[in-house]
């Protein structure tokens, strides 16, 4: 193409291809993590079952603080992007649990890498 060079390209479109090739690999919920030195992102919904908001969710449909870290610090430390996905609710706003992970994201990740980065040495990719 004469603009490969010039503009990103995914890798979410057909079927089996994914995290495989163009500008950035797209690794969806990557649970199993190694270090890859092409650019690559992992994008992860804050509700372990859908991608929008469902009123009839639960808070036991909701990752935890925890997991949502866990998997922010396993794709950063592999030299990847990590893309949370917090989904609106039917008028627009934000759920306060959103809002409350979002926050304990934050404070957890300011306390922990305070002014440290995460290398290729650090990759902590493990297994679920």
């Amino acid at each position: 193409s004469p603009v490969k060079e010039s503009v990103v390209v995914n890798d979410r479109w057909g079927d089996g291809c994914k995290c495989t090739h163009g500008g950035y690999y797209t690794c969806r919920n990557t649970t199993h993590l190694t270090y890859q030195a092409h650019k690559w992102e992992n994008y992860y919904p804050m509700q372990k079952h859908c991608w929008g908001y469902n009123r009839l969710q639960g808070s036991e449909d909701y990752a935890s603080t925890q997991e949502l870290i866990s998997m922010l610090v396993q794709t950063v430390s592999c030299n990847g992007n990590f893309l949370l996905n917090v989904g609106p609710n039917h008028d627009g706003r934000i759920m306060p649990l959103f809002e409350e992970r979002l926050l304990e994201m934050g404070m957890t990740e300011h306390k922990i890498y305070n002014g440290q980065h995460l290398q290729k040495e650090t990759c902590v990719a493990q297994e679920h």
